[in-house]
């Protein structure tokens, strides 16, 4: 048995709340957050008014913002960051004039954040729930949009290998069809960046309405996705940066998905095992 994570510190869990809220900012407390996210350690001991010049915006947006993201006001998110801030770094950044070497780094270093940010803003008892909900439903249905379909096809693809019936059609209009013969029995999980994409959402909507229950694998919490789904796994954005948070979140939704799998082997190691067992001895029989 592995040894248990460390929880995050709550300044990591104050810059984790403000990448999962990104998506339902205004334009002005956007610009609050792309500041707090570019380097976190030197808004600490800044007021709310010095934050806003730097934001161009007013203090009391600075204050908004705060309680946005979950915290009591301005003062509350500065001291949680200031609790750690050896562990809060500056933000990669891309530029047009990198060269290559130096956005191979880059990219490598928002990966890495990406990647290393799930475990702190997935919900700890939603995944668990959508671990038992998978494991157990009848049929699972994985749908997703644009940079996201990729991922749904190889959450299908690995559910299948561990005998559990799955499918991840790509046509929007297959996929809502699909969604509408489900049954309370089964099991729809959504991929979507923004969460707010229509037919995604609509597709969400119409396996709830036959009660299947929903998993979403989104980037930002109060989107229409994650207010719909049973079981919201928020991912969380890696940087404040518009498109590139799109492709990083790719990588945590991958996250999440070997985690689901892994997982769902653990509750009964004997049973995957002879399934995996038996696709390897297929896998062998086909080789030339």
């Amino acid at each position: 048995m592995s040894s248990s994570p460390t929880s995050p510190s709550p300044g990591i869990r104050a810059i984790t709340q403000v990448k999962a809220h990104l998506g339902s900012l205004g334009a002005a407390e956007r610009r609050v957050a792309e500041v707090v996210l570019a380097d976190p350690a030197s808004i600490i001991g800044t007021s709310a008014a010095q934050l806003a010049k730097r934001a161009q915006t007013s203090a009391m947006t600075v204050i908004r913002f705060a309680r946005t993201v979950g915290f009591s006001g301005y003062q509350e998110l500065s001291i949680a960051l200031a609790i750690t801030e050896e562990q809060l770094g500056r933000a990669p950044v891309l530029s047009d004039s990198d060269t290559p070497a130096e956005t191979l780094r880059a990219v490598s270093a928002l990966a890495a954040a990406a990647v290393d940010g799930v475990a702190g803003s997935v919900s700890v008892e939603s995944f668990a729930a959508a671990v038992s909900a998978l494991r157990s439903a009848r049929h699972t249905l994985v749908v997703g949009a644009g940079l996201t379909t990729p991922i749904a096809l190889d959450l299908a693809y690995r559910l299948n290998n561990l005998g559990l019936a799955a499918d991840a059609p790509a046509d929007g209009q297959i996929q809502r069809v699909r969604a509408e013969g489900l049954t309370p029995d089964d099991v729809l999980v959504a991929f979507l960046h923004g969460g707010s994409y229509k037919q995604v959402v609509a597709t969400a909507q119409a396996a709830k309405s036959v009660g299947a229950r929903v998993v979403a694998i989104t980037t930002f919490v109060g989107t229409p996705l994650a207010d719909l789904a049973d079981h919201p796994l928020i991912v969380g954005a890696s940087t404040a940066r518009t498109g590139v948070d799109a492709w990083t979140s790719r990588l945590a939704a991958l996250t999440v998905v070997d985690a689901l799998v892994v997982a769902i082997v653990n509750t009964d190691p004997t049973r995957y095992r002879a399934v995996r067992d038996h696709l390897s001895e297929i896998i062998d029989r086909d080789q030339l």
